[in-house]
């Protein structure tokens, strides 16, 4: 059992547009096709995929306010354009050209202006900066809650443990939102047959499942996880239980209202596709960002050593850029 921690009144339906959710979860699948077709041509790195995830990551949203902050890890980019960044800007971060908005400098997902912190792809580092964001929301006095996604591997990492050792510790405001990996067995060999959340006592605060296939549970786990954070109950582990297809759970419900799925999904996905690859050519022509430029932003002005470095790499490449060597 779980330490108990519950906000009053909790929550046991919350008001969904689904609609508007299903529209997600299909612009969601888009990018997923588009990420994968890049990466089997070499554009980009690793691409993992949203798909069988969507209800833990627009469920979850739902629930939360535009102003809370919102960590992911390389499944969860689709996320960023649920808060309004156009697809295009994520692209260019995506391809890593030089007019994106990080420069180039990286093509892992990052969105400031709508709360999504930088995407890393080491394992379990969110937890610790979603801690640290945490610790500075209370110390201003603000109700705001940080959300934080994660993995089988994240949570086998040693930053699991200190995240969530420091926000029972300092009562945060953190959500810890476990996504299973959907093979049932191989997870419960990695955690000794015990469930995630059995985990949530010895940090003291709280812990729930919630099947992760249906968008309405998940919208209600984390809105009564988020008001329990808000009035100073501390943080939640929330387990969800990645089975079934989320979006076939949604178009049944839409179905069963008298909508065509099929004509919804086509609404988004076709004049999406087609911007996507249009964009794709378009960002591919900008190229990658100037070599030197890999030194900016490493502090606020360039030091000696950076400047050495720099001129150094100009210097070699300007002798062997074409590839001859003396």
């Amino acid at each position: 059992m779980s330490v108990q921690m519950a906000a009053s009144e909790p929550l046991t339906q919350h008001d969904l547009d689904l609609r508007s959710l299903h529209s997600s979860m299909v612009r969601s699948r888009v990018l997923d096709d588009l990420q994968g077709d890049l990466a089997r041509r070499g554009l980009i790195g690793l691409a993992p995929p949203m798909t069988g995830y969507e209800a833990h990551v627009f469920g979850a949203m739902a629930a939360l306010r535009p102003s809370d902050w919102l960590f992911g890890d390389l499944r969860t980019g689709a996320a960023a354009v649920e808060r309004g960044v156009p697809v295009r800007t994520w692209l260019a971060q995506r391809l890593g050209t030089a007019n994106s908005s990080t420069g180039g400098k990286s093509t892992e997902l990052t969105a400031k202006e709508a709360n999504v912190v930088s995407v890393s792809s080491l394992m379990g580092t969110q937890l610790v900066h979603a801690v640290g964001v945490a610790m500075g929301m209370k110390a201003r006095e603000d109700d705001g809650v940080v959300l934080c996604w994660y993995g089988p591997a994240a949570a086998a990492s040693g930053d699991a443990h200190n995240a969530m050792n420091f926000a029972g510790v300092y009562r945060l405001p953190v959500i810890f939102y476990y996504c299973t990996s959907g093979d049932p067995a191989a997870d419960a060999q990695r955690l000794g047959g015990e469930a995630y959340t059995d985990r949530a006592d010895g940090y003291g605060i709280a812990g729930e499942r919630v099947d992760g296939s249906d968008i309405n549970a998940v919208a209600i786990a984390v809105a009564n996880a988020a008001a329990r954070a808000r009035t100073g109950g501390g943080s939640t582990i929330l387990e969800g239980i990645t089975s079934g297809d989320p979006l076939a759970a949604v178009e049944a419900k839409l179905t069963a209202s008298g909508l065509d799925v099929a004509a919804l999904r086509r609404s988004v996905a076709t004049p999406l596709t087609a911007e996507l690859r249009a964009a794709v050519i378009e960002l591919q022509a900008e190229g990658p960002p100037e070599v030197a430029t890999m030194f900016e932003h490493v502090f606020s002005a360039l030091d000696d050593r950076l400047i050495e470095q720099r001129d150094s790499l100009l210097r070699h490449r300007a002798r062997f850029g074409d590839g001859t060597v003396d």
